[in-house]
């Protein structure tokens, strides 16, 4: 009887290789042959899953990306139900504190750092209209006469900081202090 195979199994893990590679050395360390030897896989079974470099990271790009809404769902189960919660809790993993986040900032910046097609720009720009809404209601909400501006500040803001955590290693935790004042003063926990 022939053995079944679990394709989704199998790309994830090499998608885990291509971002244990990028926690080390970057997004420069990643290729074919590489991720096939961090995989303990042959170059063979990567490229055939994986056309190219490119490929690998848009893969590990989205399954990072999915575990970084996992992570904030998970966060956002255990705090207040308001969306000031919500929002503070999603611009707080976009700081890069928690290594995947990094590392998907990391591929995220390789990426943005070139055209891309598509389907990487779908990858790259997931939920952020969702986070820009949800950031201009908060600031809407406390009475910000400029919402729109202000929304997208917090958002900028945190994503300037994120890479500044994951690019450049700055300290999250300065991160967080900036970003906190930043947003009790567009929008006071009340």
């Amino acid at each position: 009887m022939p053995r079944s195979v679990d394709h989704d199994a199998r790309r994830s893990e090499i998608a885990d290789a291509v971002l244990a590679l990028v926690a080390r050395a970057g997004t420069e360390a990643v290729s074919l042959r590489s991720v096939a030897t961090e995989a303990g896989i042959s170059m063979g079974r990567v490229q055939h899953y994986f056309a190219s470099k490119d490929a690998l990271l848009l893969h590990a790009l989205e399954r990072s990306h999915r575990r970084m809404e996992h992570r904030i769902e998970e966060r956002a189960r255990s705090g207040p139900p308001t969306p000031r919660a919500a929002l503070a809790t999603i611009l707080d993993e976009l700081l890069g504190a928690h290594p995947e986040s990094r590392d998907a900032i990391r591929i995220h910046a390789a990426f943005a750092a070139r055209e891309v097609d598509e389907r990487a720009r779908a990858i790259l720009t997931d939920g952020d209209a969702e986070i820009l809404g949800l950031a201009v209601q908060v600031v809407a909400d406390a009475g910000s006469p400029t919402p729109e501006d202000d929304g997208y500040a917090l958002l900028a803001l945190a994503g300037g900081l994120g890479h500044d955590v994951a690019l450049h290693g700055a300290p999250v935790d300065r991160a967080r202090r900036v970003l906190a004042a930043m947003l009790d003063r567009l929008a006071p926990d009340r």
